[in-house]
């Protein structure tokens, strides 16, 4: 497991009723590497974790329990040292800007499947089954997440995983193991990238999925937070880097409409948005649906098995 080289303290809202759900979160918790403190408040259903193990790793733990868990967000552990840079941060929900055909999204996601562009669109979904994937295994349209926080001047931390889609079901060469790049675009513009997206802005990594479709990336990138607000967070197949536009190119990307096909189920990207710190988040409804932060969650995890 790779650690942070600095602590940083990430709050979750863990749905405990009583001491057994405490002493349940504490064995899972206890073994695990990077961890300096954790507190643990019944009352209010939330678990604080300070270290340098990543928010995905805690999550997964905690999840371990049975429990419903929520990450309500990330912040640096030093309030004395954090008051020297901006204290940011971020979330991009990755999901498909174009319109997955029913060979690559899920037969029982509507909005995916029955999609107005969809040359098999059928107004009415539910009574005939679509091809797809398995329907319990790919069941989501979210298909990953990328979590950022400030933890020093120029050190952001990114936690980034997805579950992607089976090469063979997009186009690429199954036999081989394929990378996907991660970058911050010059613009937050979802439309069609890399098209509409525009060039690199800040190249984060690169992720090596399994057989699965999973794959994580945790690691300090060098920049200000702040800069990369409202920009797209963009996971490409190297593969499709030959019929796209190119992201490294210093002039600006060539509106191709022919080329925005090749990239279905290749590009997954979100708009990087400002999320809440660690103590940040009091919420407990959210105002736009008014439903309970438990009832979006579920919600959620009916989108994306990560």
């Amino acid at each position: 497991m790779t650690l942070a080289s600095i602590a940083f303290k990430t709050e979750f809202a863990v749905d405990m009723t009583c001491q057994n759900c405490v002493n349940s979160v504490q064995g899972a918790l206890r073994e695990i590497s990077g961890i300096e403190r954790y507190d643990i408040d019944l009352e209010n259903k939330r678990v604080t974790v300070t270290g340098k193990t990543p928010p995905s790793q805690l999550l997964s733990a905690l999840k371990s329990t049975n429990r419903q868990v929520i990450v309500r967000g990330s912040s640096p552990s030093n309030p004395n040292t954090a008051s020297s840079f901006p204290q940011t941060a971020a979330v991009s929900i990755l999901e498909s800007p174009l319109p997955l055909p029913t060979s690559i999204a899920s037969t029982s996601n509507i909005l995916l499947a029955t999609s107005p562009s969809n040359p098999k669109h059928d107004p009415n979904p539910t009574e005939k089954g679509l091809p797809g994937m398995n329907e319990e295994e790919f069941s989501q349209k979210v298909f990953g997440i990328a979590r950022f926080v400030q933890i020093a001047p120029k050190t952001v931390l990114m936690d980034l995983t997805v579950r992607l889609p089976p090469p063979a079901r997009v186009g690429l060469n199954s036999n081989t193991e394929n990378d996907w790049n991660v970058y911050v675009s010059t613009t937050g513009n979802m439309i069609n990238p890399p098209i509409t997206t525009g060039k690199e802005f800040l190249k984060l990594g690169e992720i090596k999925p399994d057989k699965e479709g999973y794959g994580d990336l945790f690691k300090e990138v060098n920049g200000d937070l702040w800069e990369w607000i409202g920009r797209g967070c963009i996971v490409q197949a190297k593969d499709s880097s030959s019929t796209s536009t190119s992201i490294s190119s210093s002039s600006a990307p060539r509106e191709d409409t022919s080329s925005s096909n090749s990239t279905i189920g290749k590009i997954f990207a979100g708009v990087v948005a400002r999320s809440a710190g660690a103590w940040g988040n009091e919420k407990t409804v959210c105002a736009c649906s008014g439903r309970t932060m438990w009832e979006e969650g579920r919600d959620m995890e009916k989108k994306t098995k990560l």
